[in-house]
């Protein structure tokens, strides 16, 4: 009963049908004009620093390839723009491409495939502008690659949302334009379905659910409880029968030779005398012709019988809940007692 209800009636469980992995990379070079370190000039390979003042252009090819467990289709559009921003005083949006738009369906996608060029020295000269303009010259400047990608991915009739893609970005101060960011990116978008999964539990070697197990539980705990409340009415029946059975016998009995009194005796000047049996009390008063009094002891149940005559007190006290014999026998024993 407790286990089952601790435990709660169904879990969740999680499953992918379907994961979208989006990987992004960029592959930029550089085109430089002829200087002493590289005579020919022309567009070369470079690593994560370029110099400014031998470089008029920085192309770069982006490719973003999804990958899908199973056939989905994509829908959106993607816009490249180049943003300078100077540390947060300014900054200005140049657009790499008009918003392209996309609708593929297969497992193996390309999102984006196109060559872009930063048009290094068209940048240099329009902060140089700011700076002569404005007067203010920031002590870095950043230029950062954004593809904008806005579309959805459908697959079995649910659709999720594509990911961001990550920035190529790059810091700009002193001649020197140093890459920041990372060149590769990766992100996930799956396809999460809940299982609601029943909880059972074992019951006698059967697996029932803990609906079930709770409804069986219930009912055993009901009939349990209104057993033991049964047993205790009962018990308390017995014992209240048991106690009040010899007075009553005694009343309806000998009802028209008792009389009932509401106050205890005043022995203080008597002698008393106890007898074991009602018999006894019957055998007195007739013998002696005197009324025989009655006095209910209502805390435990039991009732005083007794005669007075001259200064002796006879008396006879009924038993008390416990009961050790019969109430026949006390009623009819003959045997009989007296102790001063």
């Amino acid at each position: 009963m407790i286990l089952s209800l601790l435990q709660p009636l169904t879990t969740a469980s999680e499953i992918n049908d379907n994961i979208a992995h989006l990987e992004t990379n960029y592959d930029y070079k550089a085109t430089i004009t002829r200087n002493v370190l590289y005579p020919k000039g022309g567009t070369i390979d470079v690593g994560d620093t370029i110099f400014t003042k031998i470089t008029t252009a920085i192309p770069f090819h982006l490719i973003t390839l999804m990958s899908l467990d199973h056939e989905s289709t994509i829908k959106g559009s993607h816009e490249v723009q180049l943003v300078v921003d100077a540390g947060g005083l300014w900054n200005r949006v140049f657009p790499l491409e008009s918003k392209q738009l996309f609708d593929l369906t297969g497992t193996e996608l390309a999102v984006i495939d196109k060559p872009y060029q930063i048009k290094l020295n068209e940048i240099t000269t329009f902060i140089a502008q700011v700076e002569e303009e404005t007067g203010i010259r920031a002590d870095q400047y950043t230029i950062e690659v954004i593809p904008n990608i806005e579309g959805t991915i459908s697959y079995a009739g649910k659709t999720e949302s594509i990911p961001e893609l990550g920035s190529l970005v790059f810091q700009l101060a002193n001649d020197e334009l140093i890459l920041l960011s990372e060149k590769s990116f990766n992100t996930v978008a799956p396809f999460v379905s809940t299982e609601i999964l029943t909880n059972t539990f074992n019951f006698f070697g059967s697996s029932l659910s803990l609906s079930h197990v709770r409804v069986i539980s219930s009912i055993l705990s009901i009939l349990t409880f209104l057993s033991v409340i049964y047993l205790y009415t009962i018990l308390m029946v017995s014992r209240k029968k048991s106690s009040s059975t010899q007075v009553d016998k005694i009343n309806k009995k000998y009802g028209n030779r008792i009389i009932p009194v509401s106050q205890k005796i005043n022995s203080d000047e008597k002698t008393m005398i106890t007898l074991q049996s009602f018999k006894s009390i019957i055998q007195i008063a007739d013998e002696k012709e005197l009324p025989i009094f009655y006095h209910r002891i209502h805390q435990d149940g039991s009732a005083l019988y007794f005669i007075t005559d001259g200064d002796y007190l006879y008396k006879y006290e009924t038993v008390k809940l416990t009961i050790a014999r019969s109430t026949e026998e006390i009623l009819d024993g003959d045997e009989a007692y007296a102790k001063g």
